[in-house]
């Protein structure tokens, strides 16, 4: 995706103005189908909420670690289950099929 969209040049003699669109981006294409644009958008949605939970379940490791020696060991299951709490509300719950479930 391009930074410049348009080039415009507008040419001025007295009272007049002539405008001239010189580059134009082309449009793209809409790859999916409007039957399928839902479903593709919670596949979406979903995968987002997969890199919300590996992102916070490495952030606890990470932290647990560092709090007391071998403390990822320990710490590892309830790391994983508040990663997936999180990953569920932050991203997962808001995907289209999901969106009127309650917080965790």
């Amino acid at each position: 995706m391009g930074l410049i969209r348009r080039i415009t040049v507008l040419k001025r003699s007295g009272k007049t103005t002539e405008v001239v669109t010189v580059y134009r981006q082309p449009r793209k294409r809409r790859k999916t189908s409007p039957l399928l644009r839902p479903i593709e958008r919670t596949a979406r949605r979903l995968v987002r909420a997969q890199i919300v939970f590996g992102q916070e379940a490495l952030r606890r490791h990470d932290r647990s670690n560092r709090r007391r020696r071998d403390g990822w060991l320990i710490d590892a299951p309830a790391n994983l289950l508040a990663s997936g709490r999180t990953a569920f509300n932050k991203e997962a719950r808001k995907a289209v099929p999901f969106r009127r479930l309650p917080r965790l």
